[in-house]
């Protein structure tokens, strides 16, 4: 019992920092990754998959930290305790199922952020043209 553990998927690990998702802890490690129908992610050890379908993203924006937190916090520190190790934050933009704006954010690396940039193109081709006025 417990020796066996379900294989996870491979995806882009990242730090969940804030947002709607039940069972996720501020600055925890977990998974994410674009499927063909949803993003899928995974909170490890308890095991927490949340899936949000891919036609309600609306955008996935990535911040270095000083821009992050100076348009969202008010501040422009960095945490990053090691010189030449910035973190670069990840806003998932979309529309829950009551049909409300909300985001999720998560964290991470240079690693990850060039990880989450395909992601973000790979997204950004499936989406349909749209024109609206203001």
């Amino acid at each position: 019992m417990g020796l066996f553990r379900k294989k996870i998927p491979d995806g882009i690990r990242v730090m969940f920092y804030e947002g709607e998702l039940k069972g996720f802890q501020c600055n925890f490690p977990c998974q994410i990754l674009l499927m063909d129908d949803a993003l899928r992610i995974t909170k490890i050890n308890p095991d927490v998959e949340v899936k949000l379908d891919r036609t309600r993203i609306s955008t996935i924006d990535i911040f270095r930290e000083s821009e992050y937190m100076s348009k969202f916090k008010g501040t422009s520190t960095e945490t990053s305790k090691t010189n030449g190790i910035h973190k670069s934050y990840y806003v998932i933009n979309y529309v829950n199922k009551a049909g409300e704006d909300k985001q999720i954010v998560f964290w991470g690396t240079s690693a990850e952020t060039i990880k989450v940039m395909k992601m973000r193109e790979e997204l950004v081709k499936s989406m349909a043209s749209e024109s609206y006025e203001i």
